[in-house]
């Protein structure tokens, strides 16, 4: 039995009135979007966070909570309250113990409902919270792979879950902001897209995208496209199989402009009810660091931001990856730091053609080749353009 089918058998519907008389206290973390979640989620009457006093000597740097912190007072418009722990007290869990306990009896959660969220939080914290919890609070965690906010009383006793804890009105800057970058500048060639795409036009696309998984030569004279010896003869062979623009045909870059559209629209199609945010060839200017002021212009193929707050960056390959300056150290960041969150690379290949890609023919296929091995080398997950629908399901529990 899981957790959830635990949690049912106590036939119990929780709802966000349940937690109206309680105050919310979170644990610091690097991830700060399972804090910001239930904060939006709830009203809570009071939001407290358990963080590490900032210790101007830690040159090692060992705490970064303070940087944490400030990320989430950033996008959340009412105040937060910090409990603060000295650093030296923080390795000790008896220390932290007896820190909240004389909040509890004598400070700022004294006579209080508390609802606890534990996601994310620093081991040593979770251990705290779950030895100190009262009778009549809750315990809450996130769990990500499911989509669910598991809520539990003392003794880790399961109270109920809320299946499906969306928050309609998140936004992919509030994600970059959680993750700490500042937005100097946002330009944008389709934003929202959730709903200010055009409607004819992602009726033609679906379409286009249904006769390309069919039709092989259509593919390969896509492909044909991005090589200026055979992109004449290609335009005239794609015109033959379907209905397409000369202005689409003829733009710079037009088999990735393609690409980017096929992918976006079946993305749009599967995923609508689950998305918060969805954005198409979005350049953002940002820096790591407000205080800083360098900053970097990052260009993303597909943004797409789950209610749940999943963030996912699809970058759009109709070619090699080595002519791409913009973008050329994306791969290897993405897949060692994570920065932006779950990197995807789509492919104009199908998935069976992902499977079998030593078996392509080189003279046609020998830049995507390179760039799905690549890909690959560096740790991101590679998609084909049939399996769209049946790995977000995978990724967003549709």
């Amino acid at each position: 039995m899981g957790i959830a089918d635990e949690m049912n058998n106590e036939n119990r519907k929780i709802t966000k009135e349940d937690f109206k008389e309680y105050i919310y206290v979170m644990v610091s973390t690097l991830n700060q979007m399972v804090n910001y979640i239930p904060l939006k989620y709830f009203d809570f009457k009071e939001v407290y966070n358990l963080t590490v006093k900032e210790d101007n000597g830690d040159k090692k740097n060992l705490f970064d909570n303070k940087k944490w912190d400030k990320n989430l007072e950033s996008v959340y418009d009412k105040s937060i309250n910090h409990l603060e722990i000295d650093k030296q007290k923080f390795f000790d869990v008896i220390n932290i113990k007896n820190f909240l306990q004389e909040q509890m009896e004598n400070g700022k959660l004294k006579n209080k409902k508390i609802f606890w969220n534990i996601t994310g939080g620093q081991r040593n914290f979770v251990l705290a919270i779950n030895q100190v919890a009262k009778d009549d609070d809750i315990i809450c965690y996130l769990e990500g792979n499911n989509n669910q906010m598991l809520l539990y009383s003392k003794d880790n006793i399961p109270k109920g879950f809320i299946e499906d804890y969306g928050i309609e009105d998140l936004t992919i800057e509030t994600a970059l902001k959680l993750m700490g970058f500042d937005i100097k500048v946002t330009q944008t060639s389709e934003r929202n897209f959730i709903t200010e795409h055009n409607k004819e036009e992602k009726k033609d696309y679906l379409n286009f995208l249904d006769e390309y998984i069919k039709n092989k030569k259509l593919r390969e004279n896509l492909i044909l496209l991005n090589r200026d010896k055979d992109k004449e003869n290609a335009k005239k062979e794609i015109k033959k199989i379907i209905d397409i623009s000369d202005e689409e045909l003829n733009r710079n870059n037009a088999f990735g402009y393609i690409l980017e559209k096929l992918a976006g629209y079946k993305i749009l199609k599967v995923a609508k009810d689950k998305i918060a945010d969805m954005t198409l060839s979005e350049k953002i200017n940002y820096s790591r660091d407000e205080e800083r002021v360098d900053s970097h212009i990052d260009e993303f193929d597909i943004a797409l931001l789950t209610k749940n707050g999943k963030f996912m960056i699809f970058e759009c390959k109709s070619g090699g990856m080595d002519g791409d300056v913009a973008k050329s150290t994306k791969y290897s960041t993405y897949a060692i730091s994570g920065v932006y969150g779950l990197p995807i690379l789509i492919t104009p290949l199908l998935k069976e053609e992902i499977e079998n890609i030593d078996g392509l023919n080189n003279n046609i296929y020998r830049y995507i080749k390179k760039a799905v091995k690549s890909a690959q080398r560096a740790g991101l997950d590679v998609w084909g353009l049939n399996e769209i629908e049946e790995k977000l399901k995978k990724y967003i529990d549709l």
